[in-house]
């Protein structure tokens, strides 16, 4: 047999009902779903991704009853064939003791279906535990991330000469339950349960090793869709590890004509490469856009509305150009040389988010836009005086030298008056006129018995009233001393009395 030929529908309504029925995978709505809209949202999402089964078939003698081992072998047919090209698979029929788990592909295992399982059941006891030895020893070493045990029994637990197993007390027990949880975090195992007939002791014994585990039937009566429902829940489970695995990831934006660190000198066309960086999630950006592009630089066409990407797919879009040369408004007026920095803006989302919601309960958390370093585009500008501009700056120019004019002038304010200073002991006093914004210095020598000095300056203020004046006297061994003294006011300062007046046409 060769892996290329058809697989068969694996969706009959018998399996959809089946499976609804069951309440069997990780989202509660799967059962109730479109088979169509499962498989295919399974086959988009895990893909080839190959799952490892384990199928364990009781070949005691009480299989022979109510034709429960017939029933098994006429369903495995079906089961094997229904299986991916990239699944593996072993068959263990079990007794005292199991088969060895060698994991084949589907058609390998068709091919030794019958070598495989006796003809007819003739085993004196139902020894699980040497079952899930070799079902554990052979998915541990195929090394799938998914694996499942599908049980198949119809009856207790009987293993009388088996020391390891013959109750569940035995020290066996134990060690296959810590192989079974002891399996790296990037893999997950499930043990399934088929009973054949009311009252095995199926669940019991899955229970016992594995800690994930679902009875798909106890009744013995739909054995076909619990097999089905069996290998629906292990793709479920691949898909809702795959949807997880991508969270973070999204379209990965490079551009094909970039060469080195340097820019690239604008053209008419512009080729960036879009790459979905998704190990199992198909993406899709919409809104695409260049952003950066100057005034005048515009794509002359537009860009596609959408973008689909299978997962690792790689696609080149050409943005073409209306114009290579951008304009723009200035100080001055001709070309220009300059550099552009684009990257590429849009939505990225996936197809079968809903899907992903519905079948396994997980939401995609892609990244929300495409990611990449930008493009540095050497083009040229063509710019133009700018009047407003022009204007706007001399005004502003204006307002400023107005307002430092204001401010010098209300700092230096002229002064119009005269300042009598009449020592103590003198009988003429020493008349200092006042003209103008600048500082006076007056020698006070002929007031005082030693040296000494004043400085007079109008105080700062509103410019249409007549300032006030501030002296500063210093005499000799004597640190210097002010005083503020306003029009009309007489103050005495080093010893010295001084008196300010106004002349007659600054009064008012």
């Amino acid at each position: 047999m060769t892996n290329d030929r058809p697989r068969p529908a694996r969706r009959p309504l018998a399996a959809a009902l089946a499976a609804a029925l069951l309440a069997l995978g990780p989202a509660p709505s799967a059962g109730a779903a479109d088979p169509g809209d499962l498989e295919g949202f399974l086959d988009s999402v895990v893909g080839t991704r190959g799952a490892g089964y384990a199928v364990l078939v009781d070949t005691s003698r009480s299989m022979a009853d109510n034709g429960s081992y017939d029933r098994v072998r006429s369903v495995l047919p079906a089961f094997l064939e229904s299986l991916h090209p990239e699944d593996l698979v072993c068959l263990i029929p079990f007794s005292e003791s199991a088969r060895a788990c060698d994991m084949v592909s589907r058609d390998e295992a068709l091919a030794e279906l019958d070598e495989a399982l006796p003809a007819t059941p003739e085993g004196p006891a139902s020894n699980f535990g040497r079952a899930f030895e070799q079902a554990l020893d052979g998915l541990q070493r195929a090394g799938t991330d998914v694996g499942g045990v599908l049980l198949l029994s119809d009856a207790q637990m009987h293993a009388p000469d088996d020391v390891k197993y013959r109750d569940f007390t035995a020290s066996g027990w134990s060690a296959l339950r810590r192989q079974a949880s002891g399996l790296p975090d990037d893999r997950t195992l499930t043990g399934y349960g088929i009973a054949l007939a009311p009252g095995a002791e199926v669940e019991r014994v899955l229970a016992k090793v594995f800690p994930s585990h679902r009875m798909l039937d106890a009744s013995g009566s739909r054995t076909r869709e619990a097999m089905t429902a069996a290998q629906d829940d292990t793709r479920l489970l691949q898909a809702a590890r795959a949807v997880t695995g991508d969270d973070g990831e999204g379209v990965a934006v490079s551009w094909p004509d970039a060469s080195g660190d340097g820019p690239v000198p604008a053209g008419p066309v512009l080729r960036l490469r879009l790459t979905a960086t998704t190990d199992a999630l198909p993406v899709r950006v919409t809104g695409l856009r260049v952003e950066g592009l100057p005034e005048g630089v515009e794509p002359a066409g537009g860009l596609p509305r959408s973008v689909d990407l299978e997962p690792g797919e790689s696609r080149d879009v050409d943005v073409v150009l209306g114009s290579a040369t951008a304009r723009r408004e200035g100080w001055g007026s001709g070309p220009r040389a300059e550099t552009w920095r684009l990257s590429v803006g849009g939505r990225v989302s996936t197809p079968v988010a809903e899907a992903a919601e519905r079948f396994v309960d997980r939401t995609p958390r892609l990244a929300a836009a495409p990611a990449g370093r930008p493009l540095a585009v050497r083009g040229t500008a063509q710019v133009t005086a700018d009047p407003v501009r022009w204007t706007a700056a001399l005004g502003a120019l204006v307002t400023v030298l107005a307002a430092g004019a204001v401010l010098l002038l209300r700092r230096y304010r002229p002064v119009r008056g005269l300042l009598s200073a009449e020592g103590v002991d003198t009988r003429q006093p020493v008349q200092i006129p006042l003209q103008g914004r600048g500082e006076v210095t007056v020698d006070l020598s002929p007031l005082l018995e030693g040296d000494g000095s004043v400085r007079i300056r109008s105080v700062p203020g509103p410019l249409r009233e007549q300032p006030p004046i501030r002296l500063r006297c210093r005499t000799a061994g004597r640190p210097e001393r002010e005083i503020v003294c306003s029009p009309g006011q007489t103050v005495l300062l080093c010893g010295i009395e001084f008196h300010y007046a106004t002349l007659p046409a600054q009064r008012r």
